[in-house]
């Protein structure tokens, strides 16, 4: 989650060294219907103008958010939420409350009500970016890229695939340059709604931009190359990802669908083996495979039949 704005102006250094910080309920609403007469009156009372937006913070807010801020870069998440949620009282038009308070309720695993505070703040910084539009001297909300990466990212872990998609491709269009971070999040949002081609596309750029750096998101680039039937780039892609993490249990397990997928069918027995028995368990299952890990299709089918030749799954 990216912390994208404070009490004043963020360095670039500063900001881009924030922004790899990380790795539902309903509501019931009800309604009530005017009378035309009621309407009509409604309608006709002045309503008082909103406030400005604040893109920075001041007086009692300022002092908060910075104390905020600071206990949060100290990993004090919980007190750091208490200081932005009364900033959110001193100040409600201010954008950074809402959204600060936003990354600490995903760093609580709280992804539902994150998403209403960085959609608050989108609503703000959007409004803002209205009313700067021809205007001299009103400070810009310049973070509405960030802030929508964030709310995509929660989206893409909290079962809003689409929204997250939609979310993360503006970001992408509004930052108007390649950007890994953002790119990884479109990728996976493109493979989750199954535009396979499209999130080889960006996983690939992503990859270009952290070479020398395997990463495990390469992982869900190596498996969505094999649905593509680029099983040869899929295996170079993992080879890579096996050498920097050899035992994480993803990493064994979609080593071995691959080596499977290539005709290798001992080597693929033997790799899933050496992922422990509690936790190999786990890929025989489909609710895990598409709930939890979420792999492709190809992969999930490629790993059923691995954890059938092992035993570990019996045949339908």
């Amino acid at each position: 989650v990216a912390d994208c704005g404070n009490g004043e102006a963020d360095t670039t250094t500063n900001i881009e060294s924030r922004r790899k910080f990380m790795a539902s309920m309903t509501i019931g609403l009800t309604s009530a219907t005017l009378t035309p007469w009621s309407a009509m009156a409604e309608d006709a009372m002045p309503v008082a103008a909103l406030p400005e937006v604040q893109v920075v913070a001041t007086g009692d807010a300022k002092k908060l958010f910075n104390e905020g801020r600071a206990l949060e870069g100290q990993g004090n998440i919980l007190a750091a939420q208490r200081l932005y949620l009364k900033v959110t009282k001193v100040a409600p038009r201010f954008i950074y409350g809402w959204s600060n308070l936003g990354n600490t309720l995903v760093a609580q695993g709280q992804l539902g009500e994150a998403d209403e505070n960085y959609s608050k703040a989108i609503s703000l910084c959007e409004e803002n970016l209205k009313q700067a539009e021809g205007s001299f001297g009103v400070k810009r909300c310049d973070d509405l890229y960030l802030l929508l990466l964030n709310r995509g990212s929660v989206r893409l872990n909290n079962g809003m695939p689409k929204e997250a998609l939609m979310d993360l491709q503006k970001s992408d269009g509004l930052r108007a340059r390649p950007d890994a971070v953002i790119l990884q999040n479109l990728a996976r949002a493109q493979e989750i709604n199954s535009y396979f081609s499209q999130s080889d596309r960006s996983y690939t750029t992503a990859i270009s931009m952290t070479a020398n750096e395997v990463n495990p998101f390469w992982l869900r680039s190596s498996l969505v190359k094999y649905q593509l039937g680029d099983v040869n780039g899929a295996m170079d892609l993992m080879r890579r990802v096996e050498n920097r993490f050899p035992e994480a249990p993803e990493v064994r397990a979609a080593y071995a669908a691959l080596l499977w997928a290539k005709g290798d069918e001992d080597a693929a027995r033997k790799k899933f083996l050496e992922i422990p028995d509690r936790q190999r368990a786990k890929y025989a299952e489909d609710g895990f495979l598409d709930k939890v890990v979420s792999w492709p299709p190809l992969a999930k089918e490629a790993i059923g039949q691995v954890a059938k030749a092992v035993g570990d799954k019996s045949e339908s």
